[in-house]
């Protein structure tokens, strides 16, 4: 018998047989390599994403909502600066951690202060002032209003309650970015303003409000009639500030 020859041989068959062998060396170099598990796809991601918060998975909803802010280039313990890691690491051992994860003290108004000039000057809406120096005068913390700003306000909203954000595998950028939105990281009148400022002055005409509370974050004039259109929570005769 003659020497056998690839020359010789079908096209189809040197396509099936070259076929076979690719499947069987991806098995192989398949079955050599460690198991991935979706957890451990994301956990690599978030570690990627910060340091040594991301390391379990109930910080998840933190850290997602932190990479999609304004603050995502700004690692987690230059604001947080009073967190006890080891503390932390011990309640995920024991698994006596509880959704939403409070701050043991509040977060110092001055931290934001030592990138944020006082100096700098917002555009607002309307003929709203800058409220900023009023309410440093005040001595009301920076974190008084802008609590939202990095976590999108997750755990004001009751969102670990909801069965779809109840796991902490299910808080990946790409899921979270349709909750993060815009005005839950601002400052919100009827949830923030009202908390301080309960009662307003309710005006069936623009109103002159040179001398009274409501000058401290209006012009001089409100355009808006009545003012109850947007003060529509808490109302009252006279404008008063608290």
């Amino acid at each position: 018998m003659g020497k056998s020859s690839w020359k010789g041989a079908s096209p189809y068959i040197t396509v099936a047989v070259l076929f076979v062998l690719g499947v069987t060396v991806n098995a192989i170099l398949s079955s050599c390599a460690p198991k991935t598990t979706p957890e451990a796809v994301a956990a690599d991601q978030y570690r990627l994403a910060s340091f040594k918060c991301a390391d379990c998975h109930e910080m998840w909803p933190y850290i997602s909502t932190w990479m999609l802010s304004v603050h995502n280039k700004i690692r987690c313990d230059s604001c947080h600066t009073r967190i006890d890691l080891q503390a932390m690491a011990e309640a995920h051992a024991a698994g006596t951690w509880q959704q939403p994860i409070a701050l043991k003290s509040p977060m110092d108004g001055g931290i934001c202060l030592s990138c944020h000039s006082g100096r700098r000057v917002p555009s607002m809406p309307g003929d709203l002032r800058d409220p900023h120096p009023i309410h440093a005068r005040a001595g009301v913390d920076c974190l008084a209003c802008h609590y939202g700003v990095t976590h999108f306000k997750v755990a004001e909203r009751n969102l670990f309650q909801r069965p779809e954000w109840s796991n902490g595998y299910n808080w990946r950028p790409e899921l979270v970015q349709t909750i993060a939105t815009l005005p839950y990281s601002r400052p919100n009148m009827h949830e923030d303003c009202f908390t301080c400022h309960q009662t307003v002055a309710v005006a069936q005409q623009p109103v002159d409000l040179k001398g009274t509370a409501c000058a401290g974050c209006h012009g001089s004039a409100v355009k808006v009639t009545p003012c109850a259109a947007c003060h529509f929570h808490f109302t009252g005769t006279t404008p008063v500030a608290r």
